[in-house]
């Protein structure tokens, strides 16, 4: 992402790193393995929202915890009821 400041006539242009998490690919265990990508997608969904608490903007830290909310029932509906998935506080 960039973002972009106009000041004076001079643009001021910054950009934002993106980190590619996780950085290493995590595996249940022990006990079942034919479920990885779960293990990722929650691992995924579970940094998202501990970035979006750090969101200083309200509206945008609400828009983004919502949209871990709807992802974390989105996994637990692809899971099935054999699998339970909380978020923690």
């Amino acid at each position: 992402m960039i973002i972009c400041f106009r000041v004076g006539g001079i643009e001021h242009c910054y950009y934002l790193p993106v980190p590619e998490w996780p950085p290493w690919r995590p595996w249940p265990g022990p006990g079942p393995i034919n479920m990885p990508w779960i293990i990722q997608d929650a691992t995924l969904v579970a940094t998202v929202k501990q970035a979006a608490l750090r969101v200083q903007e309200e509206a945008v830290r609400n828009a983004l915890l919502a949209g871990v909310k709807n992802a974390v029932a989105a996994l637990q509906e692809r899971a099935g009821d054999h699998v339970q998935i909380r978020e923690q506080d």
